[in-house]
């Protein structure tokens, strides 16, 4: 079964509240996505990171080399505050 996980708008910048924190200027926005360096389909394509994490579940199943994922209260919010 196929389905689409799809982060806002606001889930692809990093949460101005924690801008000063990483050296950053406060009202400045970064993204959280930047080039791998590689070609797609040559290895590593994406990294689903911090702001992933916040807005889905996740479990990792090792012995049976699969992943899940669920929506969280959080998936489709449209702030990008420290969730």
């Amino acid at each position: 079964m196929q389905k689409h996980f799809v982060l806002t708008p606001d889930a692809q910048i990093w949460p101005r509240v924690q801008n000063i924190k990483v050296g950053g200027a406060a009202d400045a926005i970064y993204l959280i996505a930047g080039d791998l360096g590689t070609l797609s389909g040559q290895g590593l394509d994406w990294i689903n990171g911090y702001t992933w994490l916040e807005r889905f579940y996740t479990v990792y199943d090792t012995a049976n080399k699969r992943i899940g994922f669920a929506h969280t209260p959080f998936t489709n919010a449209t702030t990008n505050y420290n969730l």
